[in-house]
C-alpha cells in the first residue's frame, strides 16, 4: 500500500545501510525503515482502508525518508489510539526488536531478571518497559546521565558500564546471576555482561552488534535481526493503549535535517529515538 509519511524513525540500521554495513545494497536507495502516516492507496485484500493512521516497518527496502512510501500489508498495523505520528514512528523497530528479543526469543517470564545493555537507546527504552509489563525485573546498563531516566521507565537497578566493577555490582544485586541478557551494545560491554548471567541462563544479541566468540557455563544464546511484522506491531499497540509502554522520542527534526539526525544516531549516545517530521 501507499502511505503518506508524517513521521520517520531514525535508527542505527539507517546508519548501517549508509555506511556499507549491508552488502549488496542496490542504488539509488532512500533511507528510512520505520514510518507512521496515513494510508493513501491500497492493493487488494490488505485489511486497511485509505485514510487510516498506520505505522509500518519498511525493512529492508527502506524509503521512509520521503513524503510517500510503499509498505507491505504484513508489516503494517493501525497506530495506537491518541499516539502522535512521531511517537508511533519511533516505536516501530525499537519496540519491535525489544518485543521479539524478550518475548519470542528470550522467553522472558514473570519473576525473572533481565539485564539490558544500551538500555537508554530506542530498543533499550522499550525493552525496560516491556519487561516490567511482563512482570519481570529489568536491570539497565547505561552511562550515568541516563540512570534516572531508566529508573523512570521501571528499571530496578542501573549500572555504569564505565565502572571497572559494574558486573560485580550486578552480581551483588542478583547473587545467582540474571536469567536473561538482552544485548544491544556489543564489544567489551557485551563480553563483560555475560559474566552477569546465571549458569544455564539465556542471552540474546542484536545482529548489528553480533554475538561473542563462545558461551560457557551452560548459557544458551542467539543473535537475531528483528522481523517487525503486523502481529508484533499489534502487540505494541496493545501495550501502548494499556499505558504499559510509552514511546520515548528525544527529538523531532524536519526532513531537511536528516543528515543531522543520522549523525546524532551514529554518535551512539541518543536517548530514546530521533524522528523526522515529514509533510506537516
Amino acid at each position: 500500500m501507499l502511505v503518506r509519511v508524517h513521521g520517520a524513525g531514525v535508527g542505527p540500521w539507517d546508519v548501517g545501510f549508509l555506511s556499507g554495513g549491508f552488502p549488496g545494497l542496490a542504488l539509488p536507495f532512500v533511507p528510512g525503515q520505520e514510518v507512521a502516516g496515513v494510508v493513501e492507496a491500497v492493493g487488494d485484500e490488505v485489511g486497511v482502508q485509505p485514510g487510516q493512521r498506520v505505522y509500518a516497518s519498511l525493512f529492508p527496502a527502506g524509503g521512509g525518508f520521503a513524503e510517500l512510501a510503499l509498505a507491505s500489508a504484513d508489516r503494517l498495523a493501525p497506530m495506537p489510539g491518541q499516539t502522535s505520528f512521531a511517537d508511533a514512528a519511533g516505536l516501530v523497530i525499537g519496540g519491535g526488536t525489544a518485543h521479539e528479543g524478550l518475548v519470542d526469543r528470550g522467553r522472558l517470564r514473570a519473576g525473572e531478571t533481565v539485564l539490558i545493555t544500551a538500555a537508554a537507546g530506542g530498543v533499550g527504552s522499550a525493552a525496560v518497559q516491556i519487561a516490567v509489563a511482563l512482570g519481570a525485573r529489568p536491570l539497565g546498563v547505561a552511562s550515568p546521565p541516563n540512570h534516572d531516566y531508566l529508573r523512570s521507565l521501571g528499571a530496578s537497578e542501573v549500572f555504569d558500564y564505565h565502572a571497572a566493577d559494574w558486573v560485580q555490582q550486578v552480581r551483588a544485586a542478583v547473587p545467582d546471576g540474571v536469567d536473561l541478557l538482552l544485548d544491544g551494545a556489543g564489544g567489551q560491554t557485551r563480553d563483560q555482561a555475560i559474566g552477569a548471567i546465571r549458569d544455564g541462563g539465556r542471552a540474546i544479541f542484536m545482529v548489528l552488534q553480533g554475538p561473542p566468540a563462545q558461551l560457557e557455563r551452560g548459557i544458551t544464546g542467539e543473535s537475531f535481526a528483528a522481523h517487525v511484522n503486523r502481529e508484533r506491531l499489534e502487540a505494541l499497540r496493545r501495550l501502548v493503549e494499556a499505558a504499559a509502554l510509552r514511546p520515548q522520542v528525544s527529538a523531532v527534526l524536519p526532513l531537511e535535517q536528516a543528515r543531522e539526525a543520522l549523525c546524532r544516531v551514529a554518535d551512539q549516545h541518543t536517548r530514546g529515538k530521533i524522528v523526522l517530521q515529514i509533510g506537516q
